[in-house]
């Protein structure tokens, strides 16, 4: 029996505002579940860079399930799995959008990379910088945007989905929107890791709104009791932290 626990990354394995943005909790539950066999990979919105940077030799992942499923590495970060959108068509979105992000917080998803298109001086790390979409590396794989609201980033996405959705799917994650293949999500992402690892049973775990197809995925649901009410409707069992959770897991049964 092969169990698999997918987690998103932000606000439910790193919490990047706080002085220790990874708990050791987390990393020793992490451990002791692939040390009886299970295997534990993330689930995020951000591409595949952007993910390694900040968990290269702290979690010890199996699989990278990246920009909401439209890309799947192992832990040797090989791809098993790739998706693309159309580079006119990313363009035009970016552009149409990109109006609406806080603080010029816009970013082109290429090559398995966050692209600042713009002046550098604005740019955090690991983020890549062009000066032009001419600069973008293939393939082009959506775009993220941080809005002035929640509500905006709803909005937002609302609209993509409504007039581009046989291209592309877009996702709100709290005051921000995730535009990437249409077809993939977070959901999308957990059935690809199932099946390439021979999966007997799946739980999942994550904090936001972006996470539904993600719960509504696996075998075993899990969110934070601080979570919204919407989020714990999708969920089977309400936690305190990742460790909870795969502790709960582990004495599940297909």
């Amino acid at each position: 029996m092969t169990k698999l626990f997918a987690s998103d990354f932000d606000g439910t394995l790193f919490f990047h505002k706080s002085e220790t943005p990874f708990r050791q909790a987390d990393l020793d539950a992490i451990r002791t579940f692939q040390e009886t066999g299970g295997i534990f990979g993330a689930c995020t919105g951000r591409p595949l860079r952007a993910l390694t940077v900040q968990s290269e030799g702290v979690f010890p992942f199996d699989f990278y399930s990246a920009l909401s499923g439209a890309t799947l590495h192992n832990h040797r970060t090989d791809p098993l799995v790739e998706a693309s959108v159309p580079r006119e068509v990313v363009r035009d979105l970016f552009e149409r959008y990109r109006p609406y992000a806080c603080d010029g917080t816009a970013l082109v998803c290429a090559a398995d990379d966050y692209w600042f298109i713009g002046d550098a001086a604005l740019v955090w790390h690991p983020v890549s910088c062009a000066d032009s979409f001419a600069e973008l590396p293939d393939p082009l794989q959506g775009f993220s945007l941080e809005t002035e609201t929640e509500e905006i980033a709803i909005q937002l996405a609302g609209d993509i989905n409504t007039t581009h959705g046989d291209t592309v799917c877009a996702f709100s994650n709290l005051a921000s929107i995730d535009v990437l293949p249409a077809g993939h999500s977070k959901g999308t992402g957990l059935h690809q890791a199932a099946t390439h690892f021979g999966a007997s049973i799946t739980a999942s775990i994550g904090d936001s709104l972006n996470d539904l197809p993600l719960l509504d995925a696996a075998d075993v649901a899990y969110t934070f009791t601080s979570a919204s009410p919407d989020l714990r409707e999708h969920a089977d069992v309400l936690v305190e932290s990742v460790s909870e959770a795969i502790a709960d897991f582990m004495t599940r049964e297909p």
